[in-house]
């Protein structure tokens, strides 16, 4: 018994501290810009990542999309980051730098 209620104690202990944050990666685009998506996402650790077209959207978060792709990281549900595509329809960003912005937010 004793083992037992050291055991709880510890695993209560150790998800008392852990300090992990649901991170969430979302590519937004439209259907007519397919083929500028940001490619290799799916090599993104430690986030839920997930596709969404614009044109399924709210009114409100499509007036927020100025430009196609972005890709919108969140954190506990809030926008923490936005890469936006420019000129060229593309994001310049490496997946390392996207990686990046992904772990300083956990």
């Amino acid at each position: 018994m004793k083992k037992f209620i050291i055991i709880l104690l510890t695993l209560f202990a150790f998800n008392s501290y852990s300090q992990t944050h649901d991170v969430t990666l979302i590519h937004f685009n439209y259907t007519w810009n397919q083929k500028n998506d940001y490619k290799n996402l799916d090599s993104i650790k430690r986030a839920n990542v997930s596709k969404a077209f614009v044109e399924d959207q709210s009114p409100d978060l499509q007036a927020s999309i100025k430009s196609v792709p972005t890709i919108i990281i969140f954190r506990d549900g809030k926008p923490i980051a936005k890469l936006e595509a420019g000129l060229s329809m593309k994001i310049n960003a490496t997946i390392e730098e996207i990686q990046e912005l992904v772990d300083r937010n956990l």
